[in-house]
């Protein structure tokens, strides 16, 4: 009987903590804080909900972070805006600029094998973490 409650209770926490809750901007870590001080300055954050394995920020310029639960950058949407990519090695922006010499960078994410970059012209590129081409495709 005692492991049947048990086993309840811990489904039902799971399902709590699976769900996004909203909380301050003091629950981010401090690598999270400093990462959008640094690359998005003039933006302030308006919402931060955090579920069991990553954190949501979002900026009040529209921009939507996610962080993972120790605080690193997992993907930045700026929906159609450029975004700062000094966070990103000069390799990784070499190949994206030789590939797209006009198009800037709107949404990266972090993926396995490396990074996936959504760029203004609707391509989509697919880099590994030093920068070398994986492929590209057109987002439609």
């Amino acid at each position: 009987m005692k492991l049947k409650i048990a086993l309840v209770a811990l489904t039902l926490a799971s399902c709590v903590f699976a769900k996004d809750m909203v909380v301050g901007v003091n629950a981010l870590p401090a690598n999270s804080k400093n990462f959008i001080q640094k690359h998005f300055t003039g933006s302030n954050i308006a919402l931060v909900k955090q579920d069991i394995d990553s954190f949501d920020v979002y900026l009040d310029n529209g921009t939507e972070l996610e962080f993972f639960i120790n605080g690193d950058w997992k993907e930045i949407d700026a929906k159609y805006r450029p975004i700062d990519t000094s966070f990103l090695s000069p390799n990784v922006l070499a190949t994206i600029k030789k590939m797209h010499p006009n198009a800037s960078i709107i949404k990266v994410e972090k993926e396995i094998q490396g990074y996936k970059f959504k760029l203004n012209n609707m391509m989509e590129i697919y880099t590994d973490v030093n920068g070398n081409f994986l492929g590209q495709k057109f987002d439609d």
